[in-house]
Formats: C-alpha cells, sequence, structure tokens
C-alpha cells in the first residue's frame, strides 16, 4: 500500500530487528511503520529509537482489544492504525494527519483507551475532584498549555512555537506532564486529560476556548 502512494517517495521493508535499526541510523527514514509483534520489547526498542532520531512513527494493531493495548503502551507512537480495517484511504490519511502534526487514531482505539483511563470503579470520584491529582504534584500553568495543545495532536515543534518557547523547552513540558499523569506515551496523556477534566475535548463542538494561532 505504502508504494502505491503518491506521496511516498520510497518504501524499505525488513523483517530483522538489527537491519530495522540499520536503516534508521542511516538517516534515509522520516516514518517508520511498525507492526504490533508479539516481542513487544523489540517494538519499543525500534520505536524509541526512531523518536530519539526525529523519525515518526505509525503503529499498526491486529486488534483494539484490551490486551493489545496493554501491550502496545510502552511504545512511543505518533498514530496507530487498525490491521482489519486498513485501506489505502486510510493509510493515505493517516500519513497526511501525521504531516500535519495530528495523531490518526482509529476510533475503536479511541474508546477503548479512554475506557482504560476512566474512572476506578472502587474509588469513583467526580471529574472536577480530581482536576489536580497527579503522581507527582499539580501541573504548572505553562504545562497546562502545553497538554492542551498536545491534546490538539501538535507536535512539540508546533507547541513550542505556540507557546513561543524553545523546542527543548517544549519536550521538558512534556515529559513532565507525562510523568505527573504516570502514562508512557503523548496518547494516553491526552486521554487521561480529557477523562479527567483537565482539558476539554477538541472534539466537542462547543469549545470555543482552544488556542488559536
Amino acid at each position: 500500500m505504502l508504494r502505491d502512494l503518491d506521496t511516498v517517495d520510497d518504501v524499505v521493508g525488513s523483517s530483522c530487528v538489527d537491519q530495522s535499526m540499520g536503516i534508521l541510523h542511516s538517516g534515509r527514514p522520516t516514518l517508520l511503520v511498525l507492526s504490533d509483534t508479539p516481542e513487544p520489547q523489540r517494538a519499543e526498542k525500534l520505536a524509541r529509537t526512531a523518536s530519539d532520531l526525529g523519525v515518526r512513527v505509525l503503529l499498526v494493531l491486529r486488534t483494539a482489544s484490551d490486551r493489545t493495548l496493554a501491550q502496545v503502551a510502552p511504545i512511543p507512537a505518533d498514530g496507530y492504525l487498525l490491521e482489519n480495517v486498513l485501506t489505502r484511504e486510510s493509510l493515505s490519511s493517516a500519513l497526511s494527519d501525521l504531516e500535519s502534526g495530528l495523531v490518526p487514531m482509529p476510533g475503536a482505539v479511541v474508546r477503548k483507551l479512554m475506557a482504560q483511563v476512566g474512572p476506578d470503579p472502587r474509588n469513583r470520584q467526580p471529574a472536577p475532584a480530581r482536576r489536580d491529582e497527579t503522581t507527582d504534584g499539580p501541573l504548572s500553568c505553562r504545562e497546562m498549555e502545553a497538554l492542551a495543545l498536545l491534546v490538539e495532536g501538535l507536535s512539540n515543534k508546533q507547541i513550542a512555537r505556540r507557546l513561543g518557547i524553545s523546542e527543548h523547552g517544549a519536550k521538558r513540558h512534556v515529559a513532565n506532564i507525562l510523568a505527573k499523569l504516570s502514562v508512557p506515551n503523548r496518547t494516553l496523556a491526552a486521554a487521561v486529560a480529557i477523562s479527567r477534566g483537565l482539558v476539554r475535548d477538541p472534539g466537542d463542538p462547543g469549545d470555543a476556548r482552544r488556542p488559536r494561532g
């Protein structure tokens, strides 16, 4: 499918982790399309290397089951696709979203993630009461601003531009957000933020307070 897309210049396939690492370090790729595998540790290693090198990661999941999502949760990804509903059109749309700084994600995955980060039924509280309940203290005002932009799907570079700070500063804010919300990646951070009422859902048509620029 990738080779059939006019927007893709070159495609290199690899089923070997060492070979994939070599390709990543060659500086050639701008995108790593990573399949859901029985060995999530190796997938995580590849994805983290790609992320460190500035290569976007698109994770293709076999299913949206709770077990699958739990296995891939530590894997840093910029977007997700479901193998059983993957088409040329959905792949092209996902690549376009990535280029725009958005996070492509099938609805089935979104619903599962939202269910996972919902209130613990053994200690259920209204969302507003949990607004500042983070593991390492409340988010700072600047981190809240960065979180709102993260939920919109902006990259670190775009967050930096919108906040008028360096990309390194934006990356530090995002790292603090992940630590304070006790989540391994940006996708779960967005789900937790919306679930706890920390920010408004960008898909809510009644939200008129989103940052513009």
